[in-house]
């Protein structure tokens, strides 16, 4: 290197200037910025500005740093102020803290204090609660005390307080358990309570019983909730119920009465009595009106007595009042009759009647006890006056005709017996099996007319006596035969036809050997038999030789074929024996079997 080059490089002068060269103005962001603050410094671009440039820049620092301090010696006021004002608060503070010191000392013991408090108001609170509660399930107030002992009024509010003492009474055996001075004491009070509540009640349903003395009455609404109380105390309510029987009972008695002698309002209905001179209608009229009072009372005692049981006690004990006037006249009824057919009417009616009302009453009611008696009473009437009505006609003596038919007496007996039937035939009577009813009454009514048939026949022959009773129980069987639940004696009847026939059978057969000289067996020979054969011959040529002519009169025709067939069939048996016997050599040349065809 050139000495040159190295003098160049180690003038700092040429260095800066070469550095001042080698820099790019447009490429140096600060140059630019400085460039463009010195340009808002100096106006004027000239040879002095450039010379007291320097100067310029330290006199505008030098203002510059005095405009600082100038502003900063304000801040420094105000700093001032501000640390002596925080001074100020830190001693008030540190004033205030001392206090809330001794102030959190003092107070802790009153904190104490309240927290104490507030738990023993918690528990007060609690104790308050389960008093509430205690006294809400366990007291009745003074007003609802008043209201137990209230004998003159009684409504809903006096049921509801009495149901709530009960509850109490009730609940206190739970409170037994833990409780038992308590739970005695207030079961003592409820138990206090309740006595007086169910005197006034007792009090207050016999007066209102008492006020049933209409017609057609209408109780109280409490009444039935009254009712339903007593069911507690049965003392109370078994006298209660009497006096409510005994008022209802004068009552049905009255309205009976009037029905008999007065009638309904206005004449309609006309008095019962009017129909005294028909016995039926007078007895029906009278069960009729009892059975649609007894209806009518049965659902007034429904709308206020608790059970039905007790409503079948009560008005049985009610219409116990009407009984005797009933068993006077009906009895008057029954005394009075003398025709049986009325009678038997009269006996169905009472026993329509009987099962009718009986589901209306309890079984022991004397009611029911009375209309069971007047009809035992009515039917044995009815039976005396049947038997003497049959024993009138037998008392006749009339003998049966030569035809052996049924005389005029059976006649009119069978006609009675008819009349009689068809009159039970008519009748309903509900809960009675139709089969015991009809067996009940032919059991009264067969005996005499068969009594009747043996004593008109009791003076004929054996044959006539067959005969006629064969056809005059066959009349009967037939009459019976018309009717339905006679099954019974219908057989019976066939029994005796069957008897009657066999006899008749026999005596048929006795005269067909009488007619025909069959000897016994052991006196058979050859003599005899010529005899037998002659006389068989005669009579196999006219048939009606054999017949007894009684066996004619039979009036049906299956009776006399059943005889004939009969009494052929024994013949046979013994012409039989005939032919197989020793003595007979070729003297009865006809067999069993033609003699059976020919008798056929």
């Amino acid at each position: 290197m050139s000495p040159k080059n190295d003098e160049t490089t180690s003038n700092p002068l040429s260095r800066k200037l070469q550095k001042v060269l080698s820099l790019k103005l447009d490429q140096d962001p600060d140059l630019i910025v400085a460039l463009k603050g010195l340009s808002s410094v100096v106006s004027t671009n000239n040879l002095r500005t450039r010379r007291n440039l320097r100067g310029d820049f330290e006199r505008r620092s030098v203002n510059l740093s005095v405009e600082l301090c100038e502003s900063f010696s304000h801040v420094n006021q105000l700093v001032e102020k501000l640390n002596s004002e925080i001074t100020t608060m830190s001693e008030s503070c540190q004033v205030m803290t001392t206090e809330l010191a001794t102030a959190r000392t003092q107070m802790q013991g009153l904190l104490e204090k309240t927290s104490k408090i507030k738990r023993e108001s918690a528990s007060v609170e609690m104790k308050k609660e389960v008093i509430t509660a205690f006294i809400s399930r366990y007291h009745v107030t003074p007003q609802q005390a008043a209201v137990l002992k209230r004998s003159d009024d009684i409504d809903t509010e006096f049921f509801t307080v009495l149901d709530r003492v009960r509850t109490i009474h009730q609940d206190c055996k739970i409170l037994l358990q833990t409780h038992q001075t308590t739970g005695l004491q207030i079961m003592e009070n409820m138990a206090h309570l309740q006595e007086q509540a169910f005197q006034s009640l007792f009090k207050w349903t016999q007066n209102e019983c008492r006020r049933l003395t209409s017609d057609i009455p209408e109780p109280s609404v409490s009444l039935k909730q009254g009712f339903l109380m007593l069911q507690d105390r049965e003392t109370l309510l078994k006298a209660t119920l009497s006096e409510l029987a005994k008022v209802r009972r004068a009552v049905l008695l009255r309205m009976f009465i009037n029905s008999l002698t007065r009638g309904g309002p206005g004449g309609t209905p006309k008095p019962i009595e009017l129909s005294s001179h028909d016995p039926i209608r007078y007895g029906g009229d009278m069960l009729a009106w009892l059975h649609q009072t007894i209806a009518s009372e049965r659902d007034l005692l429904l709308s206020f007595l608790p059970s039905k049981e007790t409503v079948l006690t009560v008005l049985s004990e009610v219409t116990e009042g009407v009984s005797r006037t009933l068993k006077i006249r009906v009895e008057q009824i029954i005394n009075n009759t003398d025709d049986c057919i009325t009678l038997l009417q009269i006996s169905n009616i009472i026993q329509f009647y009987l099962s009718t009302i009986k589901p209306f009453l309890s079984e022991t009611a004397p009611l029911i006890t009375l209309i069971s008696e007047l009809n035992s009473q009515c039917r044995k009437q009815f039976n005396r006056h049947y038997a003497l009505s049959v024993s009138r006609l037998s008392d006749r003596n009339e003998l049966p005709g030569l035809d052996l038919v049924p005389t005029s007496a059976f006649q009119e007996a069978l006609h009675l017996l008819k009349i009689i039937l068809n009159t039970h035939d008519v009748s309903v009577v509900p809960d009675v099996s139709p089969l015991a009813s009809m067996t009940e009454l032919l059991d009264v009514i067969i005996g005499p007319v068969l009594t009747l048939c043996n004593m008109s026949a009791s003076q004929l022959e054996p044959v006539d006596n067959a005969v006629y009773i064969i056809n005059l129980v066959s009349c009967l069987y037939n009459v019976l035969a018309m009717y339905e639940n006679t099954d019974k004696t219908l057989e019976l009847l066939q029994n005796k036809i069957d008897e009657e026939l066999e006899t008749l059978t026999n005596l048929q057969y006795d005269h067909m050997i009488k007619t025909t000289s069959i000897p016994p067996t052991e006196m058979i020979n050859t003599e005899r038999l010529s005899v037998v054969a002659s006389k068989l011959d005669q009579a196999l040529l006219n048939s009606e030789v054999l017949w007894l002519h009684q066996c004619t009169r039979l009036s049906a025709l299956r009776h006399r074929n059943a005889v004939w067939r009969g009494a052929s069939e024994q013949f046979v048996k013994v012409y039989s024996t005939l032919i197989q016997s020793p003595s007979n050599e070729g003297i009865l040349l006809k067999s069993a079997e033609q003699i059976s065809q020919l008798l056929k």
